[in-house]
């Protein structure tokens, strides 16, 4: 069988999506070198983005069923009685989860805080803030917001375009459903079945470890920018291929053969 080859357009489809990643790739590398960071700045610019873009993740998660959630009520065929306990389950459940990633996901962060503080401490920080930051979100988000977004909070940019698919990802597709679905598909029997079956191929829980995922791939680059000054493995060129290997849109330069 003859060779299937990609036509020009989907070359250039492809070369469109990736502009904003190499946009984003090169001001992120860009900064690094023009601002002179040392490891210290990349570890803690790598830390503000994780504990930012992962929180963004998990409330666009909920906004995401919110939003459908809130479909389902407004439906006509929704029993007109169930309608205000319904909003008040939305409203307790989507606080509930809220409450719930907000202590486990920044006490995640305070306790890594606290630990990179020892190594690589920030000039004017109290060094037990984080500590005490570890059960208390807002806490360290004050601390952060204080401390560490003067100094790169430009650098959660390229950082957001870079992880666009996944942070909106539960939100743009909760508005494609609702978009999509007519008066009849908004029905609760048949949202629910569609529920059910996003169950049984794990997609909920995707949209919430999804963030974890990312804040392990981004701890394990800061641990390989703390063991690379210990072995005097500093500067630019270390630096830019480790963002290389992490931020390149390799994925969408090389898509699978069912993608392109």
């Amino acid at each position: 069988m003859p060779e299937h080859k990609p036509s020009p357009s989907i070359h250039a489809s492809r070369a469109v999506r990736m502009l904003p990643d190499l946009l984003a790739f090169c001001f992120g590398i860009g900064m690094a070198y023009l601002f002179h960071w040392e490891t210290r700045d990349l570890v803690w610019s790598l830390w503000l983005s994780s504990l930012t873009i992962g929180y963004v993740t998990i409330v666009s998660t909920i906004a995401g069923g919110v939003y459908l959630g809130l479909r389902i009520v407004r439906h006509e065929d929704f029993p007109a009685n169930m309608k205000t306990a319904a909003l008040w389950g939305i409203l307790g459940v989507a606080l509930f989860f809220l409450g719930f990633f907000s202590l486990h996901f920044c006490a995640f962060h305070a306790g890594h805080a606290s630990f990179l503080s020892s190594f690589f401490p920030i000039q004017g920080l109290p060094p037990e803030r984080f500590s005490a930051a570890f059960m208390n979100p807002l806490l360290l988000w004050s601390t952060a917001i204080q401390y560490l977004f003067p100094l790169y909070g430009l650098f959660l940019l390229p950082i957001l375009i870079a992880e666009r698919d996944h942070v909106f990802a539960s939100l743009t597709k909760a508005l494609q459903l609702a978009r999509r679905m007519g008066p009849d598909e908004l029905k609760p029997e048949h949202l629910l079945a569609a529920r059910q079956q996003a169950g049984k191929n794990r997609q909920i829980g995707k949209l919430f470890y999804q963030p974890y995922l990312n804040v392990i791939r981004m701890h394990i680059l800061i641990f390989f920018f703390a063991f690379a000054q210990a072995w005097g493995m500093e500067g630019f060129p270390v630096y830019a291929l480790v963002y290389a290997v992490y931020f390149f849109p390799w994925g969408k330069l090389f898509p699978k053969t069912s993608e392109a």
